[in-house]
């Protein structure tokens, strides 16, 4: 019976794996285009499942000690090689275009080519980067393909920001998990002598690098929450640590009777403001307010001002424990007052639970993230709902979307 599981487990696989080559395929045909559209609801329930599917395959058919060894390694060193032709900007520097290594290494001012070939050569490997060879005794050249071209600047779903600004920090800390359990400390601080928001704050540079990144990451994959969630029953929205606002600045383009507000530190509202009056028409401006908020502290919160108002906090809580979420939530039903018709919104990669076994890997790879960083947490429904128990809130729903996220709806109570 064991034997008969694993070759029919094989053959989905093998099926599976066909299909994902030819889709491979098929999006090297357009390397730049946009991803943030949205598969039909029973094409994502599939394809969520045939991932979990080929996630685990290889633990199956390799034997474990290999396997074990194999994701140590691996998962450091594909890590690793990414992030340094990101930070040499390899994919902005092949464009269109494909590059030798010898031609990069001037470009980049790299002394040792073959360094860089080698750097290269195993980004190829595993499908980061295309490496085509020219004829008789040309040399490789390297070219973009749909991987490493997300990695450009110009690309519409770019995640370069994504691993500048929200992991680099971080490789250090991870070397400390054990360690933090042992001394129940965050690794970050453990690390650093400091948390990761007085990092950031004496950084400019780094605090810059971490908006781009949370922007990068809503236009990456909050798509879902703007699609399947609906936003016109609100007249005004408030986006409580809102970064740069790109995520409130899609609410509103999509929907016309929504006013917005942006609200975050001092020296982050400023630098969204000056951008939104660059990159947003007459119209946006008139219907949006740019205000300093700090949410740990009583009274640094916009006040309720009308009918169906919605305060949303999107990927907040997981940066936070128990008890400062608790501390978040209470400022914002007192910003809300006795306004009844003001809803909570929360945006989170709410967790189904491991034995339910229906959450992919990055969601608890997430969470470790979380731990990490910053002493937060990925939650489960029962966990919100404790925490919105304690704070003047019910739970109404939770919204599924075509995506990580999940929209949880309270209410003031």
């Amino acid at each position: 019976m064991a034997k008969l599981s694993i070759c029919l487990a094989a053959a989905l696989t093998a099926c599976l794996a066909v299909l994902a080559a030819s889709h491979f395929q098929l999006i090297q045909r357009d390397i730049m285009r946009d991803y943030s559209g949205l598969p039909p609801w029973f094409a994502f329930t599939f394809g969520f499942k045939a991932f979990k599917v080929l996630e685990l395959f290889p633990n199956w058919a390799i034997p474990p000690p290999v396997r074990m060894v194999d994701l140590v390694l691996t998962g450091l060193h594909k890590s690793q090689v990414i992030a340094a032709i990101n930070e040499l900007g390899v994919a902005d520097a092949l464009g269109d275009s494909g590059q030798t290594a010898q031609q990069l290494a001037t470009a980049f001012n790299i002394t040792d080519a073959d360094k860089l070939f080698r750097l290269l050569s195993a980004a190829a490997s595993f499908g980061v980067l295309s490496a085509r060879k020219g004829p008789k005794d040309s040399p490789v050249a390297f070219h973009n393909n749909a991987l490493s071209a997300v990695l450009r600047q110009d690309h519409p779903n770019t995640v370069t920001h994504t691993i500048k600004g929200g992991m680099q920090s971080l490789y250090q800390p991870f070397g400390l998990i054990a360690e933090g359990l042992r001394q129940n400390k965050v690794p970050f601080e453990i690390a650093h002598q400091k948390d990761l928001w007085h990092y950031l704050q004496e950084r400019p540079d780094c605090q810059h690098e971490f908006s781009l990144a949370m922007a990068s990451q809503d236009q990456m994959g909050i798509h879902s929450v703007l699609t399947d969630f609906d936003w016109s029953r609100y007249s005004r929205v408030v986006d409580v640590g809102s970064a740069y606002g790109t995520f409130m600045a899609a609410v509103m383009q999509q929907n016309s009777a929504v006013s917005g507000v942006v609200c975050d530190l001092p020296s982050v509202v400023k630098q969204a403001e000056q951008q939104w009056r660059v990159q947003y028409d007459d119209d946006m401006l008139q219907r949006a307010s740019f205000t300093a908020c700090d949410f740990l502290q009583p009274g640094r919160l916009p006040m309720a001002q009308g009918l169906h108002e919605a305060y949303v906090l999107r990927d907040i809580l997981h940066d936070w424990s128990d008890e400062k979420s608790i501390v978040i939530l209470k400022n914002i039903r007192e910003a809300m007052s006795n306004n009844s018709t003001a809803v909570l919104l929360l945006i989170e990669s709410v967790l189904q639970g491991i034995i339910a076994d229906e959450d992919p890997s990055v969601k608890y790879l997430l969470d470790i993230t979380m731990m990490v960083a910053v002493d937060g947490k990925e939650r489960s429904e029962h966990e919100f709902v404790s925490l919105l128990q304690q704070t003047g809130f019910r739970m109404k729903t939770v919204h599924q979307t075509r995506g990580l996220y999940r929209v949880v709806e309270a209410v003031p109570v």
